[in-house]
């Protein structure tokens, strides 16, 4: 079975350089490794500096490296659709769902210009793909990343509640024309249609779900940096995670300086500076702690991520 690796933690604390380098050292094994970026900011391409697209695209020939830059904004419209017409044919019935129901659909992801639903969807796309033995997951930072790891229970409850309804009206509908003596039936199929199409969606995040919640298949390894906000973010990130039975494997302490220049005062002040939070860190995470090193200038090309793969 495919086995999912997915790198969370806040902005700028080096998420798509850890998913990189973990997928690289993968290929280097000899399994065939997607790495995915479902973060708004791509920068695999420039962490790589070789072309992602929103396809997977191969990365290096010598390895079975595979990378890819999803843009939700293509699968929105799906959901869209798919909820639009279910509430628009019950409001022509004159049925209208409670308010909550409508919070719930809301809270789903499917209003306008939310995104981590279509990006969960995209998730279950690649999850089902036979190509690969290992996919890679940068999510976005913590907040969406928390929001999309929430929605499989939410659009599964959502799309429950839209499909119940459906069927009250489909199963009072059908009795309407038995009573008449109605014939057609020609509008029968597009409703099966559109109630097979809230199924699908709805069996689709109770997939992800089981998927997500699955320690053989899945991990999540939280990133963070030697500072203090980003440790009490890490340390809120994880009692979430373990709120929603994501299981966490383990931490990734990025940018540590190692070896501090001598005579430089600041540079011996960061460093047991640092040295405090990781301690830290070891007390307050119930997680083994991977420590990677400060590295000169920004973490560019190939070279570059194996440096870091070495580290993981």
């Amino acid at each position: 079975m495919t086995q999912y690796v997915l790198y969370g933690g806040k902005g700028g604390v080096g998420k798509t350089t850890c998913a990189a380098a973990t997928a690289l050292k993968y290929a280097r094994k000899g399994h065939s490794t997607l790495v995915v970026s479902t973060d708004p900011a791509h920068s695999l391409s420039d962490v790589f500096d070789a072309p992602v697209d929103d396809e997977p695209t191969r990365i290096r020939d010598d390895v079975d490296l595979w990378g890819v830059e999803i843009d939700p904004e293509d699968r929105i419209g799906q959901y869209r659709g798919q909820v639009g017409a279910a509430l628009e044919e019950l409001e022509d019935l004159g049925i209208s769902l409670d308010q909550s129901d409508v919070d719930d659909v809301l809270e789903a992801g499917v209003a306008p210009g939310t995104d981590e639903a279509a990006a969960l969807d995209l998730f279950l796309d690649y999850m089902d793909d036979p190509r690969y033995e290992y996919i890679v997951f940068d999510t976005a930072p913590t907040g969406h990343t928390l929001r999309l790891l929430k929605l499989p229970d939410v659009m599964s409850s959502a799309m429950g509640k839209l499909i119940s309804v459906r069927s009250q009206v489909s199963s009072l509908a059908d009795s309407v024309r038995s009573f008449v003596g109605s014939g057609e039936d020609d509008d029968d199929d597009t409703d099966t249609e559109a109630d097979i199409d809230l199924e699908e969606l709805q069996d689709r995040m109770e997939r992800v779900a089981a998927v997500l919640r699955d320690p053989e298949r899945t991990e999540f390894r939280v990133v963070l940096i030697p500072e203090t906000m980003a440790v009490l973010e890490t340390e809120r990130l994880l009692a979430e995670l373990e709120r929603y039975d994501i299981p966490a494997s383990r931490a990734i302490v990025n940018k540590v300086i190692e070896d501090p220049t001598p005579g430089c005062d600041l540079c011996q002040d960061t460093h047991e500076s640092q040295q405090k939070r990781i301690e830290e860190a070891r007390e307050r995470f119930e997680l083994p702690l991977t420590l990677v090193p400060r590295l000169g200038g920004e973490v560019h090309g190939i070279e570059a991520v194996e440096t870091v793969a070495d580290r993981l």
